[in-house]
Protein backbone atom coordinates (compact mmCIF):
# COMPACT_ATOMS: atom_id res chain seq x y z
CA UNK A 1 0.00 0.00 0.00
CA UNK A 2 1.30 3.44 -0.90
CA UNK A 3 2.48 5.48 2.08
CA UNK A 4 0.24 8.44 1.15
CA UNK A 5 -2.82 6.27 1.83
CA UNK A 6 -1.58 5.53 5.35
CA UNK A 7 -0.78 9.23 5.82
CA UNK A 8 -4.35 10.11 4.78
CA UNK A 9 -5.77 7.59 7.26
CA UNK A 10 -3.59 9.02 10.03
CA UNK A 11 -4.85 12.54 9.22
CA UNK A 12 -8.51 11.49 9.38
CA UNK A 13 -7.95 9.62 12.65
CA UNK A 14 -6.23 12.69 14.09
CA UNK A 15 -9.28 14.80 13.25
CA UNK A 16 -11.25 12.53 15.58
CA UNK A 17 -8.67 12.83 18.32
CA UNK A 18 -7.17 9.38 17.69
CA UNK A 19 -3.39 9.49 17.99
CA UNK A 20 -0.92 7.54 15.90
CA UNK A 21 0.22 5.63 18.98
CA UNK A 22 -3.38 4.52 19.60
CA UNK A 23 -3.62 3.39 15.98
CA UNK A 24 -0.31 1.55 15.82
CA UNK A 25 -0.19 0.38 19.43
CA UNK A 26 -1.36 -3.20 18.89
CA UNK A 27 0.11 -3.71 15.40
CA UNK A 28 3.37 -5.55 14.89
CA UNK A 29 5.11 -3.88 11.95
CA UNK A 30 8.53 -5.35 12.77
CA UNK A 31 10.14 -1.94 13.23
CA UNK A 32 8.89 -0.48 9.93
CA UNK A 33 8.50 3.30 9.82
CA UNK A 34 5.24 3.74 7.90
CA UNK A 35 5.97 7.41 7.23
CA UNK A 36 9.21 6.65 5.39
CA UNK A 37 8.42 3.27 3.79
CA UNK A 38 7.12 3.89 0.23
CA UNK A 39 5.02 0.73 0.06
CA UNK A 40 3.53 -1.69 2.57
CA UNK A 41 2.66 -5.32 1.90
CA UNK A 42 -0.89 -6.66 1.85
CA UNK A 43 -0.61 -8.11 5.35
CA UNK A 44 0.72 -4.85 6.80
CA UNK A 45 -1.95 -2.81 5.02
CA UNK A 46 -4.74 -5.12 6.19
CA UNK A 47 -3.58 -4.81 9.80
CA UNK A 48 -3.36 -1.03 9.68
CA UNK A 49 -6.69 -0.53 7.93
CA UNK A 50 -8.63 -3.00 10.10
CA UNK A 51 -7.57 -1.20 13.28
CA UNK A 52 -8.24 2.20 11.70
CA UNK A 53 -11.79 1.16 10.77
CA UNK A 54 -12.47 -0.02 14.30
CA UNK A 55 -11.12 3.17 15.88
CA UNK A 56 -12.72 5.56 13.38
CA UNK A 57 -16.19 4.03 13.80
CA UNK A 58 -17.53 5.25 10.43
CA UNK A 59 -17.79 2.91 7.46
CA UNK A 60 -17.43 5.87 5.07
CA UNK A 61 -13.73 6.06 5.96
CA UNK A 62 -12.71 4.57 2.59
CA UNK A 63 -14.52 7.29 0.61
CA UNK A 64 -12.94 9.98 2.76
CA UNK A 65 -9.47 8.49 2.27
CA UNK A 66 -10.00 8.20 -1.49
CA UNK A 67 -10.94 11.87 -1.74
CA UNK A 68 -7.53 12.76 -0.35
CA UNK A 69 -5.60 10.72 -2.93
CA UNK A 70 -4.67 13.55 -5.26
CA UNK A 71 -2.31 12.44 -8.00
CA UNK A 72 0.28 15.08 -7.16
CA UNK A 73 0.58 13.48 -3.70
CA UNK A 74 1.26 9.97 -5.00
CA UNK A 75 4.81 10.72 -6.09
CA UNK A 76 6.12 9.06 -9.26
CA UNK A 77 3.00 6.92 -9.53
CA UNK A 78 0.79 10.01 -9.49
CA UNK A 79 2.89 11.74 -12.14
CA UNK A 80 2.77 8.62 -14.32
CA UNK A 81 -1.04 8.70 -14.13
CA UNK A 82 -1.22 12.45 -14.72
CA UNK A 83 0.88 12.34 -17.90
CA UNK A 84 -1.06 9.43 -19.43
CA UNK A 85 -2.42 9.99 -22.94
CA UNK A 86 -5.99 8.82 -22.26
CA UNK A 87 -8.20 7.54 -19.45
CA UNK A 88 -7.76 4.11 -20.98
CA UNK A 89 -4.03 4.42 -20.32
CA UNK A 90 -4.76 5.41 -16.71
CA UNK A 91 -6.71 2.18 -16.25
CA UNK A 92 -3.78 0.22 -17.68
CA UNK A 93 -1.43 1.84 -15.15
CA UNK A 94 -3.83 0.99 -12.30
CA UNK A 95 -3.59 -2.62 -13.41
CA UNK A 96 0.20 -2.42 -13.65
CA UNK A 97 0.66 -0.96 -10.16
CA UNK A 98 -2.40 -2.49 -8.50
CA UNK A 99 -0.35 -4.37 -5.89
CA UNK A 100 1.65 -1.30 -4.95
CA UNK A 101 -1.35 0.95 -4.26
CA UNK A 102 -3.93 -1.49 -2.86
CA UNK A 103 -2.14 -4.85 -2.49
CA UNK A 104 -5.12 -6.74 -1.06
CA UNK A 105 -7.48 -5.92 -3.91
CA UNK A 106 -7.58 -7.56 -7.33
CA UNK A 107 -8.59 -5.28 -10.20
CA UNK A 108 -9.16 -6.08 -13.84
CA UNK A 109 -10.45 -4.36 -16.95
CA UNK A 110 -13.16 -6.07 -19.00
CA UNK A 111 -14.68 -4.97 -22.30
CA UNK A 112 -18.08 -5.42 -23.92
CA UNK A 113 -19.37 -4.03 -27.23
CA UNK A 114 -20.12 -0.63 -25.72
CA UNK A 115 -18.61 -0.48 -22.22
CA UNK A 116 -15.29 -0.86 -20.46
CA UNK A 117 -15.49 -1.79 -16.81
CA UNK A 118 -12.88 -1.51 -14.07
CA UNK A 119 -13.75 -4.34 -11.72
CA UNK A 120 -12.42 -4.90 -8.20
CA UNK A 121 -12.49 -7.99 -6.01
CA UNK A 122 -11.53 -8.68 -2.42
CA UNK A 123 -13.61 -11.75 -1.59
CA UNK A 124 -10.93 -13.17 0.69
CA UNK A 125 -11.18 -10.12 2.96
CA UNK A 126 -13.56 -9.41 5.84
CA UNK A 127 -16.59 -7.51 4.60
CA UNK A 128 -15.70 -4.19 6.26
CA UNK A 129 -12.13 -4.26 4.94
CA UNK A 130 -13.27 -5.15 1.41
CA UNK A 131 -15.73 -2.23 1.50
CA UNK A 132 -13.00 0.11 2.74
CA UNK A 133 -10.63 -0.78 -0.11
CA UNK A 134 -13.44 -0.64 -2.68
CA UNK A 135 -14.52 2.82 -1.53
CA UNK A 136 -10.92 4.05 -1.45
CA UNK A 137 -10.24 2.83 -5.00
CA UNK A 138 -13.34 4.29 -6.65
CA UNK A 139 -13.41 7.49 -4.63
CA UNK A 140 -9.79 8.21 -5.51
CA UNK A 141 -10.43 7.39 -9.18
CA UNK A 142 -13.54 9.59 -9.45
CA UNK A 143 -11.97 12.55 -7.63
CA UNK A 144 -8.97 12.59 -9.96
CA UNK A 145 -10.97 12.00 -13.13
CA UNK A 146 -13.07 15.03 -12.24
CA UNK A 147 -9.90 17.05 -12.78
CA UNK A 148 -8.19 15.11 -15.59
CA UNK A 149 -11.11 13.89 -17.69
CA UNK A 150 -14.54 14.99 -16.43
CA UNK A 151 -16.08 14.02 -19.78
CA UNK A 152 -15.72 10.30 -19.00
CA UNK A 153 -17.74 10.59 -15.78
CA UNK A 154 -20.92 11.99 -17.35
CA UNK A 155 -21.96 8.49 -18.42
CA UNK A 156 -19.99 6.44 -15.86
CA UNK A 157 -22.03 4.02 -13.76
CA UNK A 158 -20.80 2.57 -10.48
CA UNK A 159 -21.85 -0.83 -9.09
CA UNK A 160 -21.33 -1.53 -5.38
CA UNK A 161 -22.05 -4.81 -3.61
CA UNK A 162 -23.16 -3.33 -0.32
CA UNK A 163 -26.52 -1.85 0.67
CA UNK A 164 -27.35 1.79 0.07
CA UNK A 165 -26.65 3.79 3.24
CA UNK A 166 -29.51 5.63 4.91
CA UNK A 167 -27.59 8.87 4.43
CA UNK A 168 -26.13 8.63 0.93
CA UNK A 169 -25.13 12.29 0.56
CA UNK A 170 -21.40 11.51 0.58
CA UNK A 171 -21.81 8.83 -2.09
CA UNK A 172 -23.78 11.18 -4.33
CA UNK A 173 -21.28 14.01 -3.93
CA UNK A 174 -18.35 11.76 -4.93
CA UNK A 175 -19.88 9.33 -7.44
CA UNK A 176 -22.90 11.17 -8.78
CA UNK A 177 -26.35 9.66 -9.07
CA UNK A 178 -25.54 6.72 -11.33
CA UNK A 179 -24.91 4.17 -8.58
CA UNK A 180 -26.34 0.66 -8.27
CA UNK A 181 -26.18 -0.75 -4.75
CA UNK A 182 -26.51 -4.46 -3.86
CA UNK A 183 -24.93 -5.29 -7.22
CA UNK A 184 -23.39 -8.66 -8.03
CA UNK A 185 -19.94 -7.12 -8.50
CA UNK A 186 -18.02 -3.96 -7.68
CA UNK A 187 -17.18 -2.15 -10.90
CA UNK A 188 -17.33 1.19 -12.65
CA UNK A 189 -18.61 1.19 -16.24
CA UNK A 190 -17.31 3.68 -18.82
CA UNK A 191 -18.44 4.20 -22.39
CA UNK A 192 -15.50 3.03 -24.47
CA UNK A 193 -15.30 6.08 -26.72
CA UNK A 194 -14.92 8.40 -23.70
CA UNK A 195 -11.76 6.54 -22.65
CA UNK A 196 -10.08 7.29 -25.97
CA UNK A 197 -10.22 11.08 -25.70
CA UNK A 198 -6.86 12.74 -24.89
CA UNK A 199 -6.02 14.17 -21.48
CA UNK A 200 -4.78 17.77 -21.46
CA UNK A 201 -1.89 17.04 -19.09
CA UNK A 202 -0.67 14.20 -21.32
CA UNK A 203 3.08 14.06 -21.93
CA UNK A 204 4.19 10.75 -23.53
CA UNK A 205 7.92 11.36 -22.99
CA UNK A 206 7.52 12.32 -19.32
CA UNK A 207 5.03 9.50 -18.79
CA UNK A 208 7.54 6.93 -20.00
CA UNK A 209 10.18 8.32 -17.63
CA UNK A 210 7.81 8.29 -14.66
CA UNK A 211 6.59 4.77 -15.46
CA UNK A 212 10.11 3.38 -15.66
CA UNK A 213 10.97 5.11 -12.38
CA UNK A 214 7.92 3.47 -10.76
CA UNK A 215 9.16 0.11 -11.99
CA UNK A 216 12.58 0.73 -10.45
CA UNK A 217 11.12 1.82 -7.09
CA UNK A 218 8.98 -1.30 -6.90
CA UNK A 219 11.85 -3.56 -7.91
CA UNK A 220 14.16 -2.14 -5.24
CA UNK A 221 11.77 -1.67 -2.35
CA UNK A 222 12.16 -4.45 0.22
CA UNK A 223 8.68 -3.81 1.64
CA UNK A 224 6.76 -4.07 -1.64
CA UNK A 225 5.52 -7.52 -0.78
CA UNK A 226 7.58 -9.23 -3.48
CA UNK A 227 8.71 -12.22 -1.38
CA UNK A 228 5.29 -12.75 0.18
CA UNK A 229 3.67 -12.61 -3.26
CA UNK A 230 6.10 -15.24 -4.56
CA UNK A 231 5.26 -17.44 -1.56
CA UNK A 232 1.55 -16.88 -2.22
CA UNK A 233 1.94 -17.94 -5.84
CA UNK A 234 3.80 -21.07 -4.76
CA UNK A 235 1.09 -21.99 -2.25
CA UNK A 236 -1.69 -21.41 -4.78
CA UNK A 237 0.02 -23.74 -7.23
CA UNK A 238 -0.55 -26.66 -4.83
CA UNK A 239 -4.27 -26.10 -3.97
CA UNK A 240 -4.13 -28.94 -1.40
CA UNK A 241 -1.53 -30.88 0.59
CA UNK A 242 0.27 -27.59 1.09
CA UNK A 243 4.07 -27.58 1.35
CA UNK A 244 6.03 -26.65 4.45
CA UNK A 245 7.98 -23.43 4.76
CA UNK A 246 11.18 -25.38 4.11
CA UNK A 247 9.80 -26.79 0.85
CA UNK A 248 8.70 -23.37 -0.39
CA UNK A 249 12.08 -21.88 0.55
CA UNK A 250 13.75 -24.60 -1.51
CA UNK A 251 11.55 -23.81 -4.51
CA UNK A 252 12.63 -20.17 -4.19
CA UNK A 253 16.30 -21.21 -3.90
CA UNK A 254 16.82 -19.68 -0.46
CA UNK A 255 17.15 -21.10 3.04
CA UNK A 256 14.15 -21.40 5.34
CA UNK A 257 15.66 -18.93 7.82
CA UNK A 258 16.24 -16.38 5.02
CA UNK A 259 12.66 -16.78 3.83
CA UNK A 260 11.28 -16.27 7.34
CA UNK A 261 13.49 -13.22 7.83
CA UNK A 262 12.38 -11.64 4.55
CA UNK A 263 8.73 -12.31 5.29
CA UNK A 264 9.16 -10.69 8.70
CA UNK A 265 10.52 -7.57 7.02
CA UNK A 266 7.30 -7.45 4.99
CA UNK A 267 5.26 -7.76 8.17
CA UNK A 268 4.00 -11.29 7.68
CA UNK A 269 4.76 -14.94 8.41
CA UNK A 270 4.55 -18.12 6.38
CA UNK A 271 1.60 -19.40 8.45
CA UNK A 272 -0.34 -16.16 7.88
CA UNK A 273 0.08 -16.49 4.11
CA UNK A 274 -0.98 -20.14 4.25
CA UNK A 275 -4.09 -19.20 6.25
CA UNK A 276 -4.98 -16.52 3.69
CA UNK A 277 -4.73 -19.04 0.85
CA UNK A 278 -6.79 -21.63 2.72
CA UNK A 279 -9.45 -19.05 3.51
CA UNK A 280 -9.59 -17.83 -0.11
CA UNK A 281 -9.93 -21.38 -1.43
CA UNK A 282 -12.46 -22.27 1.27
CA UNK A 283 -14.70 -19.41 0.14
CA UNK A 284 -14.40 -20.51 -3.48
CA UNK A 285 -15.36 -24.09 -2.63
CA UNK A 286 -18.25 -23.00 -0.39
CA UNK A 287 -19.64 -20.45 -2.83
CA UNK A 288 -19.13 -22.20 -6.17
CA UNK A 289 -19.47 -25.94 -5.44
CA UNK A 290 -21.79 -28.33 -3.61
CA UNK A 291 -18.94 -30.24 -2.00
CA UNK A 292 -19.64 -31.41 1.55
CA UNK A 293 -17.77 -29.46 4.22
CA UNK A 294 -15.87 -32.63 5.16
CA UNK A 295 -14.48 -32.86 1.61
CA UNK A 296 -13.56 -29.17 1.56
CA UNK A 297 -11.69 -29.69 4.83
CA UNK A 298 -9.73 -32.53 3.26
CA UNK A 299 -8.97 -30.49 0.12
CA UNK A 300 -7.55 -27.74 2.31
CA UNK A 301 -5.28 -30.20 4.12
CA UNK A 302 -7.17 -30.31 7.43
CA UNK A 303 -7.08 -33.65 9.22
CA UNK A 304 -10.76 -33.37 10.22
CA UNK A 305 -13.81 -31.10 9.62
CA UNK A 306 -13.84 -29.84 13.22
CA UNK A 307 -10.40 -28.28 12.85
CA UNK A 308 -11.47 -26.71 9.54
CA UNK A 309 -14.57 -25.17 11.16
CA UNK A 310 -12.48 -23.81 14.05
CA UNK A 311 -9.95 -22.26 11.65
CA UNK A 312 -12.68 -20.80 9.41
CA UNK A 313 -14.35 -19.19 12.43
CA UNK A 314 -11.00 -17.65 13.39
CA UNK A 315 -10.49 -16.28 9.86
CA UNK A 316 -13.96 -14.87 9.28
CA UNK A 317 -15.92 -14.75 12.58
CA UNK A 318 -18.55 -16.97 10.96
CA UNK A 319 -18.91 -20.64 10.03
CA UNK A 320 -18.79 -22.52 6.71
CA UNK A 321 -22.43 -23.53 7.18
CA UNK A 322 -23.55 -19.91 7.53
CA UNK A 323 -21.73 -19.00 4.32
CA UNK A 324 -23.65 -21.76 2.53
CA UNK A 325 -26.94 -20.66 4.13
CA UNK A 326 -26.44 -17.06 2.95
CA UNK A 327 -25.87 -18.28 -0.62
CA UNK A 328 -29.09 -20.33 -0.54
CA UNK A 329 -31.08 -17.32 0.74
CA UNK A 330 -29.67 -15.14 -2.05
Amino acid sequence: MHQYITASIAELLDQKGITKSQWLGDIDLSGIDIENTPFLSAVQADQLCSVALRLYGDDDLGIKVGRKLKMVSLGMFGYALMTSSTVGDILKLLLRYNRAVLPSMDIEVQRTDTYVQLKSKGDHLPQDLSKFYTDTLYSGLFENLKVLAPHCLTSAHLHLRYEEPIDNALHLSVFGEQITFNADDCAVFFEEDTLLKPIESSDPIAQDIFRRQCDRILANDIHAGLVSERVTRELLSFHSHFPTCAVVAGRLSISESTLQRRLAKEGTKFQQLLDQIRFRLALEYLQTTDLPISEIAALLDFDNPANFRKAFKRWSSTTPSKIRDNIKRD
